[in-house]
């Protein structure tokens, strides 16, 4: 579950956390609304400890581009508005924090389609 700020002031981002539905983990999240075109992005402000698991951005899911600091969610497609970013952000985290468990033998991929159904 979220854990929103009392004030949301208006400006193009807002920094949330997210307890997994596990409750394994926790996520620090910066949410950028980066134009209308181009919509939402949801960056990953605290490391994760993969463990064992590759933790590469292909098989973790995350990007990073090399004018900014912190990786981000990699999804496909636009994310319109702040309600679905924090939807995407919740799926990625639960699913990270399934991926990322000792025993996990589950692609993070499976494990998104296995939390889906």
């Amino acid at each position: 579950m979220f854990r929103i700020p009392r004030l949301l002031q208006r400006h193009p981002y807002e920094r949330l956390k997210y307890r997994s539905s596990d409750d394994s983990l926790t996520f620090d999240f910066v949410f950028w609304h980066l134009s209308e075109d181009d919509g939402w992005r949801i960056y990953v402000i605290n490391s994760i400890d993969y463990g064992s698991h590759d933790h590469s951005s292909h098989d973790a899911h995350w990007l990073h581009d090399p004018r900014d600091t912190y990786k981000y969610i990699c999804w496909a497609g636009k994310i319109d508005t702040f309600d679905q970013a924090k939807a995407v952000a919740s799926l990625w985290a639960d699913a990270t924090a399934l991926y990322v468990k000792p025993n996990e033998y589950r692609s993070f991929n499976q494990i998104v389609s296995d939390i889906n159904h």
